[in-house]
């Protein structure tokens, strides 16, 4: 059976069950694993990359590729942080723009490498402006989306679920989810 290839999507990825742990992990945890985040996203980029690239090699090259690019990714995140940032933002920001276009039921294959970079520029901006919350709304839609392609979720479905898991993910990092928290307060 051909691989079939859809940009930015981890729907090749023949690790189902890892792809939704990670995803759980960084919907839930991710400001606080920054360096995971990081180094999910080299992973990612370095996947599809190898899968374009390298279409007639086995799968493993494409694996072996995405996870040197996530352990490269990681130790820059504990290194280099800055830089890191700019990076991981730009990857991700360019990972979900195509994502986002293609949920809205238009055709991103023409244009993918111009929303990549044009999602990658706006990621980079906003995890460098913004850091703290920008980590938490990238590592919650990565999650989000790591989760949903893990559980082969498409159409509708996949743009309601998105949502839905994203603003979890940013309410329960964000610390607005819990438990025990009341909305006022309690003085002692």
């Amino acid at each position: 059976m051909p691989m079939m290839f859809r940009p930015g999507t981890l729907g090749t990825i023949k690790t189902p069950l890892a792809g939704f742990f990670l995803g759980m992990i960084l919907l839930v945890m991710g400001r606080r694993l920054f360096w995971l985040f990081v180094g999910v996203v080299g992973f990612v980029f370095g996947f599809h990359l190898a899968r374009r690239l390298l279409p007639h090699q086995p799968h493993s090259t494409a694996f072996v590729i995405g996870l040197a690019m996530g352990l490269v990714g990681a130790l820059l995140a504990v290194s280099l942080q800055k830089i890191a940032i700019a990076a991981a933002g730009f990857l991700a920001g360019g990972h979900l723009l195509p994502q986002a276009v293609k949920a809205f039921g238009m055709a991103t294959h023409q244009n993918h490498w111009v929303l990549f970079i044009a999602g990658g520029i706006a990621g980079a901006v906003l995890m460098s402006l913004a850091f703290g919350f920008a980590l938490i709304v990238l590592s919650s839609l990565m999650g989000a989306d790591l989760i949903l392609q893990a559980l082969h979720t498409g159409g509708r479905w996949y743009s309601i679920l998105l949502v839905l898991f994203s603003v979890t993910g940013v309410l329960l990092q964000s610390g607005l989810l819990r438990p025990g928290r009341s909305g006022s307060r309690q003085r002692r």
